[in-house]
């Protein structure tokens, strides 16, 4: 019992070797000599795991394989939705899948150099989506709870590195990626020196996943998935050709690990079900490919990813991050690591008033 009230104070535990809970035999040279063998021959890595998300969070996006927010990748981030309603209680699912990546984009902007104006973050979102406007950047910037702070003039100087694109559908945010992409070209092509790896240049994709339903709606599933796949594909070469200073991030506002229909405002039960089975969704709620990805935190045997959609939306993200609340307290986790071994790795995250 005082485990489970203790939990929101609780850290990531450290993983224990199971030989070492065993009696140790009697002690003789023989034994001691083969013991002290079998420990020198286990992997160095599994005592220096660290399964604390928190220190990676805190060094923000770095030009670096060592860390889980690393350039070359395309990082993505999602709430866990728990009820049919999507909002878990929350209100906007969006309210609290931000404020990571806000987190992560405020501290990339800090340690930019205050003398340049040349654009190194790029954010694409919809129009109706102000997570990332200039009054929230601004105020995350003026937080007090940075180390060190900045004056209005410097904090409003930096955002003049920061270059917003607002769409109004799918195909508006595609257009919007090949200019990025355009730009990225044409700015590398000019570089007479390697980039400055101690700042990233940041492309923040925010609402794709709830562009592509529009079109799903309006249309059919196929050609929703074919634009995103196609959106998906330039994200990920983009970011391959740009690694060593490009990190995009894709923000999803709808909300993962609901077997609800995405198409919540049909009121013909019948034909949302026929169309979920026509996007690979098993309508008992249980999904038909397994990809072994799953929340810890999350229901057991729960699909995160129930529709033709959300599968498309995750097969273009290499590191996933899921956002779940438990016991008030927000949960960050790493469901998916493509290119790393950081896979499990969780912790208690707040943004600090």
């Amino acid at each position: 019992m005082s485990s489970i009230a203790n939990f929101s104070a609780s850290e990531p535990a450290v993983p224990i070797l199971a030989h070492s809970l065993l009696s140790q035999p009697a002690s003789n040279s023989g034994n001691e000599h083969f013991d002290a063998e079998s420990d020198s021959a286990l992997p160095n890595d599994t005592n220096r795991v660290d399964w604390n998300l928190k220190d990676d969070i805190e060094r923000g996006t770095q030009c670096s394989s060592n860390t889980i927010f690393r350039t070359g990748t395309v990082i993505g981030f999602s709430r866990l939705r728990k009820n049919a309603q999507g909002d878990d209680g929350v209100g906007y699912i969006g309210q609290v899948s931000f404020l990571l990546p806000l987190h992560l984009l405020t501290k990339n902007i800090r340690n930019g150099s205050p003398s340049t104006s040349k654009s190194n973050t790029f954010i694409i979102h919809p129009a109706n989506f102000d997570a990332f406007s200039p009054q929230k950047l601004l105020a995350s910037l003026l937080s007090p709870t940075h180390q060190q702070t900045l004056s209005r003039e410097e904090a409003i100087k930096r955002l003049d590195s920061v270059q917003l694109l607002p769409v109004f559908d799918l195909t508006a945010a595609v257009q919007a990626i090949s200019e990025i992409s355009d730009i990225l070209h044409k700015t590398r092509a000019e570089q007479t020196q390697v980039p400055d790896k101690t700042n990233p240049v940041v492309l923040i994709i925010a609402g794709l996943d709830t562009l592509a339903e529009s079109v799903i709606r309006a249309s059919n599933p196929v050609r929703g998935t074919a634009v995103l796949t196609t959106a998906l594909r330039t994200l990920t070469q983009l970011s391959r050709m740009h690694a060593s200073f490009l990190s995009v991030m894709l923000v999803n506002t709808s909300g993962i690990g609901t077997v609800a229909s995405p198409f919540s405002g049909d009121s013909t039960g019948g034909q949302n079900r026929q169309q979920l089975k026509s996007q690979g969704e098993d309508t008992s709620g249980h999904q038909m490919r397994d990809d072994g990805i799953y929340s810890i935190f999350g229901a057991t045997g729960t699909p995160l990813f129930p529709s033709l959609l959300m599968r498309t939306l995750e097969q273009g993200i290499d590191t996933h991050i899921l956002l779940s609340t438990v016991k008030t307290k927000q949960i960050a986790e790493v469901i998916k690591d493509r290119v790393g071994d950081g896979v499990g790795k969780w912790c208690i995250w707040q943004k600090e008033a």
